[in-house]
Protein backbone atom coordinates (compact mmCIF):
# COMPACT_ATOMS: atom_id res chain seq x y z
CA UNK A 1 0.00 0.00 0.00
CA UNK A 2 2.88 2.24 0.77
CA UNK A 3 4.42 1.43 -2.51
CA UNK A 4 1.14 2.20 -4.25
CA UNK A 5 0.86 5.57 -2.46
CA UNK A 6 4.47 6.48 -3.30
CA UNK A 7 4.01 5.61 -6.97
CA UNK A 8 0.65 7.38 -7.27
CA UNK A 9 1.24 10.32 -4.95
CA UNK A 10 1.10 12.74 -7.83
CA UNK A 11 -2.21 11.34 -8.97
CA UNK A 12 -3.61 11.49 -5.46
CA UNK A 13 -2.39 15.05 -4.84
CA UNK A 14 -3.99 16.43 -7.99
CA UNK A 15 -7.58 15.78 -6.81
CA UNK A 16 -6.78 17.06 -3.31
CA UNK A 17 -5.22 20.22 -4.69
CA UNK A 18 -8.12 20.57 -7.13
CA UNK A 19 -10.63 20.20 -4.28
CA UNK A 20 -8.73 22.72 -2.16
CA UNK A 21 -8.59 25.14 -5.10
CA UNK A 22 -12.30 24.65 -5.80
CA UNK A 23 -13.07 25.26 -2.12
CA UNK A 24 -10.95 28.44 -2.10
CA UNK A 25 -12.51 29.66 -5.34
CA UNK A 26 -16.03 28.98 -3.98
CA UNK A 27 -15.21 30.79 -0.75
CA UNK A 28 -13.81 33.89 -2.51
CA UNK A 29 -16.64 33.93 -5.04
CA UNK A 30 -19.22 33.77 -2.27
CA UNK A 31 -17.50 36.61 -0.37
CA UNK A 32 -17.27 38.65 -3.57
CA UNK A 33 -20.94 38.10 -4.31
CA UNK A 34 -21.83 38.97 -0.74
CA UNK A 35 -19.86 42.19 -0.96
CA UNK A 36 -21.44 42.95 -4.33
CA UNK A 37 -24.89 42.44 -2.84
CA UNK A 38 -24.05 44.75 0.06
CA UNK A 39 -22.70 47.42 -2.29
CA UNK A 40 -25.75 47.01 -4.54
CA UNK A 41 -28.08 47.31 -1.55
CA UNK A 42 -26.28 50.47 -0.35
CA UNK A 43 -26.45 51.98 -3.85
CA UNK A 44 -30.17 51.17 -4.12
CA UNK A 45 -30.83 52.81 -0.72
CA UNK A 46 -28.81 55.87 -1.78
CA UNK A 47 -30.73 56.02 -5.06
CA UNK A 48 -34.07 55.80 -3.22
CA UNK A 49 -32.98 58.61 -0.86
CA UNK A 50 -31.88 60.79 -3.79
CA UNK A 51 -35.19 60.16 -5.61
CA UNK A 52 -37.12 61.16 -2.50
CA UNK A 53 -35.06 64.34 -2.15
CA UNK A 54 -35.61 65.12 -5.83
CA UNK A 55 -39.38 64.69 -5.43
CA UNK A 56 -39.34 66.98 -2.39
CA UNK A 57 -37.41 69.62 -4.33
CA UNK A 58 -39.82 69.33 -7.26
CA UNK A 59 -42.83 69.64 -4.93
CA UNK A 60 -41.25 72.66 -3.29
CA UNK A 61 -40.63 74.28 -6.69
CA UNK A 62 -44.22 73.64 -7.75
CA UNK A 63 -45.46 75.08 -4.46
CA UNK A 64 -43.24 78.16 -4.88
CA UNK A 65 -44.55 78.65 -8.42
CA UNK A 66 -48.13 78.40 -7.14
CA UNK A 67 -47.52 81.05 -4.47
CA UNK A 68 -48.51 84.50 -5.68
CA UNK A 69 -45.59 86.75 -6.30
CA UNK A 70 -45.77 89.89 -4.23
CA UNK A 71 -45.91 92.95 -6.40
CA UNK A 72 -43.61 95.65 -5.11
CA UNK A 73 -44.40 99.23 -6.06
CA UNK A 74 -41.73 101.79 -6.94
CA UNK A 75 -41.84 102.99 -3.33
CA UNK A 76 -40.84 99.51 -2.15
CA UNK A 77 -44.28 98.83 -0.70
CA UNK A 78 -46.30 95.71 -1.41
CA UNK A 79 -49.75 95.70 -2.95
CA UNK A 80 -52.10 93.93 -0.55
CA UNK A 81 -53.18 90.60 -2.04
CA UNK A 82 -56.38 88.76 -1.15
CA UNK A 83 -56.23 85.06 -1.99
CA UNK A 84 -59.24 83.37 -3.50
CA UNK A 85 -62.20 84.77 -5.30
CA UNK A 86 -64.48 84.79 -2.25
CA UNK A 87 -64.05 88.55 -1.83
CA UNK A 88 -65.43 91.22 -4.11
CA UNK A 89 -63.07 94.06 -5.02
CA UNK A 90 -64.85 96.28 -2.48
CA UNK A 91 -64.54 93.72 0.33
CA UNK A 92 -60.82 93.26 -0.34
CA UNK A 93 -60.12 96.62 1.34
CA UNK A 94 -61.55 95.56 4.73
CA UNK A 95 -58.23 94.90 6.49
CA UNK A 96 -56.69 98.08 5.12
CA UNK A 97 -59.70 100.18 6.25
CA UNK A 98 -59.36 98.68 9.69
CA UNK A 99 -55.63 99.51 9.82
CA UNK A 100 -56.23 103.13 8.83
CA UNK A 101 -59.07 103.62 11.30
CA UNK A 102 -57.00 102.05 14.10
CA UNK A 103 -54.07 104.30 13.17
CA UNK A 104 -56.31 107.37 13.36
CA UNK A 105 -57.79 106.33 16.68
CA UNK A 106 -54.39 105.53 18.19
CA UNK A 107 -53.05 108.94 17.18
CA UNK A 108 -56.08 110.83 18.52
CA UNK A 109 -57.40 111.91 15.12
CA UNK A 110 -61.21 112.15 15.28
CA UNK A 111 -63.13 111.39 12.11
CA UNK A 112 -66.05 113.62 11.15
CA UNK A 113 -66.85 111.94 7.83
CA UNK A 114 -65.61 109.33 5.40
CA UNK A 115 -66.55 108.98 1.73
CA UNK A 116 -65.61 105.93 -0.32
CA UNK A 117 -64.89 105.98 -4.02
CA UNK A 118 -64.24 102.50 -5.37
CA UNK A 119 -62.46 102.49 -8.70
CA UNK A 120 -61.51 106.20 -9.04
CA UNK A 121 -61.40 107.05 -12.74
CA UNK A 122 -58.10 109.00 -12.68
CA UNK A 123 -56.09 106.33 -10.90
CA UNK A 124 -52.98 105.22 -12.82
CA UNK A 125 -53.13 101.62 -11.58
CA UNK A 126 -56.69 101.20 -12.83
CA UNK A 127 -55.98 102.93 -16.16
CA UNK A 128 -53.64 100.05 -17.05
CA UNK A 129 -56.63 97.64 -16.85
CA UNK A 130 -54.58 94.91 -15.18
CA UNK A 131 -56.92 92.12 -14.07
CA UNK A 132 -57.40 91.73 -10.33
CA UNK A 133 -56.08 95.15 -9.29
CA UNK A 134 -58.41 97.38 -7.31
CA UNK A 135 -58.22 100.91 -5.95
CA UNK A 136 -60.32 102.72 -3.38
CA UNK A 137 -60.19 106.39 -2.54
CA UNK A 138 -61.15 107.39 1.00
CA UNK A 139 -62.05 111.04 1.54
CA UNK A 140 -61.72 112.02 5.20
CA UNK A 141 -62.76 115.05 7.15
CA UNK A 142 -61.00 114.88 10.50
CA UNK A 143 -60.34 116.94 13.62
CA UNK A 144 -56.96 116.81 15.36
CA UNK A 145 -53.98 118.78 16.58
CA UNK A 146 -50.91 119.34 14.44
CA UNK A 147 -48.90 116.66 16.23
CA UNK A 148 -51.74 114.11 16.07
CA UNK A 149 -52.15 114.60 12.32
CA UNK A 150 -48.38 114.44 11.82
CA UNK A 151 -48.15 111.17 13.77
CA UNK A 152 -51.01 109.72 11.73
CA UNK A 153 -49.31 110.56 8.42
CA UNK A 154 -45.96 109.18 9.65
CA UNK A 155 -47.56 105.91 10.71
CA UNK A 156 -49.41 105.70 7.41
CA UNK A 157 -46.10 106.11 5.58
CA UNK A 158 -44.62 103.22 7.64
CA UNK A 159 -47.35 100.79 6.55
CA UNK A 160 -46.11 97.82 4.50
CA UNK A 161 -48.85 98.07 1.90
CA UNK A 162 -49.11 100.61 -0.88
CA UNK A 163 -51.30 103.63 -0.21
CA UNK A 164 -51.15 107.19 -1.48
CA UNK A 165 -52.19 110.47 0.10
CA UNK A 166 -53.93 112.98 -2.18
CA UNK A 167 -55.32 116.48 -1.75
CA UNK A 168 -54.47 117.37 1.82
CA UNK A 169 -56.32 120.50 2.94
CA UNK A 170 -55.76 121.79 6.47
CA UNK A 171 -57.32 124.79 8.19
CA UNK A 172 -57.33 125.80 11.85
CA UNK A 173 -60.55 125.73 13.84
CA UNK A 174 -62.02 129.25 14.29
CA UNK A 175 -62.34 129.11 18.09
CA UNK A 176 -59.05 127.32 18.87
CA UNK A 177 -56.14 127.67 16.42
CA UNK A 178 -54.33 124.60 17.86
CA UNK A 179 -57.08 122.35 16.55
CA UNK A 180 -57.11 121.52 12.85
CA UNK A 181 -59.92 120.61 10.55
CA UNK A 182 -58.34 118.57 7.79
CA UNK A 183 -59.60 117.10 4.58
CA UNK A 184 -57.50 114.55 2.78
CA UNK A 185 -57.80 111.61 0.44
CA UNK A 186 -56.05 108.30 0.77
CA UNK A 187 -55.93 105.77 -2.04
CA UNK A 188 -55.59 102.11 -1.19
CA UNK A 189 -54.65 99.31 -3.55
CA UNK A 190 -55.41 95.60 -3.46
CA UNK A 191 -55.14 92.66 -5.75
CA UNK A 192 -57.64 89.81 -5.75
CA UNK A 193 -56.20 86.57 -7.05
Amino acid sequence: MEKFIKENIAILLIPIIALAGLGYWTYTSYNGMSESRNVKKEKEELLATKKMQLEQIRAQKVQENEKPKKKVAASGKIIYEVLGQQFSPEASFGIMFENILANMTNNGVRIRSIDYNYQPMDDKVLLVNAPGYNACELSFTAVSTYSQLQSFFKNLAKENYLSSIYEVYIEPYDRDKTILISKFKIRLYTRTI
